[in-house]
């Protein structure tokens, strides 16, 4: 018994040794491979490391003329585009004003139709729907009613408590801010104090 002992403790040593030796070999080739397959450009202004490309930064000054009557018409390009009024900025505005309400109104309907929604999450979901709703139709009423005091355009932005009335007008007086604040207020049911009026031409 003592002799198939000793015996296979050498087996087994041996074999360990033949491991190792066989690994410390496959690595050694292995490193070798990988140097060898890197590969390093001799131009220093182009090294290609893996997916980034290292370029030279030093500025490179290109000659570029352009005339004097070039120089003229594009100044007064610039400066015809400055002058240029935003006619479109309340359609522009209730445009974004609208898409914002709408993705907030499918974010709240998706809630709402997921079944994976516990109960009192679509009991809020649904409340958020009414709430906006009602806030889009006080908007639309609140912009008529302004509108029908002689404005041209209005448009009315809600952020929490405060209320952005923006008219299309040169001017304005208290008699003209007081009815929108009025408008404002009775449509939208929030305080003068959080009413900011501006006009814009």
């Amino acid at each position: 018994m003592k002799i198939n002992k000793e015996r296979a403790k050498q087996i087994i040593l041996t074999c360990i040794a033949f491991l190792l030796i066989f690994a410390g070999y496959f690595n050694f080739n292995m490193d070798n491979n990988h140097n060898k397959s890197i590969e390093v450009s001799s131009d220093t202004n182009d090294v290609n490391i893996g997916d980034v490309q290292l370029v030279s930064t030093e500025p490179v000054n290109e000659g570029c003329v352009v005339s004097n009557d070039e120089l003229l018409e594009n100044e007064n390009l610039n400066e015809e585009k400055k002058e240029e009024p935003n006619d479109n900025y309340f359609e522009e505005t209730k445009i974004e004003r609208d898409r914002m309400y709408s993705e907030m109104l499918e974010t709240y309907q998706k809630i709402i139709n997921s079944s994976d929604t516990p109960a009192d999450q679509r009991a809020i979901a649904a409340q958020e729907i009414s709430n906006i709703t009602k806030t889009k139709n006080g908007i639309m009423i609140a912009e008529n009613l302004i509108k029908n005091k002689g404005f041209e355009n209005v448009v009315i932005l809600i952020n929490n408590d405060t209320v952005s009335v923006i008219v299309k007008s040169p001017n304005l007086n208290k008699e003209q801010i007081s009815k929108i604040q009025n408008i404002t207020q009775r449509e939208l049911g929030v305080k003068i104090a959080n009413i900011n009026i501006s006009n814009k031409i």
